[in-house]
């Protein structure tokens, strides 16, 4: 749901307020106020911020147009209330998932904040990393097929002679790296799907696989044809790139989320209901 929709749904949440016989004392500046309704300075803040995104307003006659907008949405709130509209089961529900998102986008936040992603923890991550990745490159070249037949056929050709180079460009399915002789260039791990970097991982220089290694693409059959250490930055190196940095940080925060939801589930009593 876009930021468009939250809002007006959000603004149809606050306007169900206006039917309740005792409303909440006003804190704070008040910027206008709409049948009785009043629309305070941190609520027009926050709904310009919220709007930014989309079409800024930093001249005063800009935010005059915001507010007009936002005073405008308050009474299509309040007609909606006054015609029973938030009575609706589908409004209801909306309303629900509404507020939902924006308690869960407020828990995240928060938890985040109270535990963040230190410095420490990052450093610490990125050496376990490290250590778990492969220090050899590879130049490789394959051929590809759509079952392990074919694959076995091409072998017996190159054991028995038969030029690689040549035999990818007849044989292989993969056009691209086909019209090639095979060639990949030089890979590392994280560059292609497991099973294969396995396969390729196995050879010595020279050598090509003697068995067809199974991938979701196909069978295939690989020949390195060199090799090189790995050049793996330092910690300061790899943070020192600002949008990796963040991807990393995004990783772990990801890990920290994912892990309150298993204690949550796991503390939970949750039944599913089967049709």
């Amino acid at each position: 749901m876009n930021s468009t929709r939250i809002l007006l749904v959000a603004l149809l949440v606050s306007g169900a307020a206006v039917g309740c016989q005792q409303k909440p004392a006003v804190e704070g500046k008040v910027v206008a106020v709409v049948n009785n309704e009043p629309i305070t300075d941190a609520e027009f803040q926050q709904y310009l911020k919220l709007r930014q995104s989309r079409e800024p307003a930093t001249t005063e006659a800009q935010k005059k147009k915001v507010l007009d907008e936002m005073v405008d949405r308050v009474l299509l709130a309040q007609r909606a209330v006054a015609n029973g509209v938030d009575k609706d089961p589908e409004v209801q529900n909306l309303m629900k998932r509404v507020r939902e998102n924006i308690l869960v986008q407020a828990m995240i936040r928060k938890s985040l904040e109270e535990h963040p992603i230190t410095d420490d923890e990052l450093k610490q991550r990125f050496q376990t990393e490290v250590a778990a990745t492969h220090k050899t490159e590879y130049k490789v070249s394959h051929i590809l097929t759509k079952d392990e037949e074919e694959a076995k056929e091409i072998i017996k050709a190159l054991e028995a002679k038969g030029d690689f180079a040549a035999l990818a460009k007849k044989k292989s399915i993969d056009v691209e790296s086909g019209k090639n002789g095979g060639a990949l260039g030089w890979i590392n791990q994280g560059m292609v799907v497991p099973e294969f970097f396995a396969g390729v991982s196995r050879l010595e220089k020279g050598a090509f696989s003697k068995e067809p290694v199974k991938s979701e693409f196909g069978w295939h059959v690989i020949k390195v044809k060199d090799t090189r250490p790995a050049k793996i930055p330092t910690y300061e190196e790899f943070m020192g790139d600002a949008q990796t940095a963040a991807n990393f940080r995004r990783q772990l925060q990801d890990e920290k989320i994912e892990k309150m939801m298993k204690d949550l589930r796991a503390g939970a009593k949750v039944e599913i209901k089967n049709e």
